[in-house]
């Protein structure tokens, strides 16, 4: 199993179109139906490589949910991005929910 660079909650950015983004979920390799050949996804090493579901926005500011290779993206330094405050607040009420205590029955 290959560790993932990225965690839930974090902000990365595409790294060859520069768009920002939030990770909602983790497979540790590529796990969506068999890939085009014209695909990315086509590549074996990619495909042995964890795979992440992230949330970005459109050009009109509307969430678009994206699957993408760790190949892809890249670490966001920042943790403000006041063209983008609700990916900021995705991000946020992610890692809340990841912190707070669950209850047991």
């Amino acid at each position: 199993m290959n560790a993932s660079k990225f965690g839930i909650g974090q902000q990365v950015r595409h790294s060859l179109l520069g768009y920002l983004g939030v990770v909602v979920d983790i497979d540790p390799e590529y796990s969506l139906d068999e890939p085009e050949e014209d695909d990315l996804a086509v590549n074996a090493d990619l495909r042995a490589a964890p795979w992440y579901h992230v949330v970005m926005e459109d050009d009109d500011g509307e969430p678009v949910h994206t699957y993408l290779a760790e190949a892809q993206l890249s670490g966001e330094p920042q943790d403000e991005h006041p063209e983008q405050p609700s990916l900021d607040e995705l991000a946020r009420t992610i890692r809340q929910q990841l912190q707070a205590p669950r209850l047991r029955n």
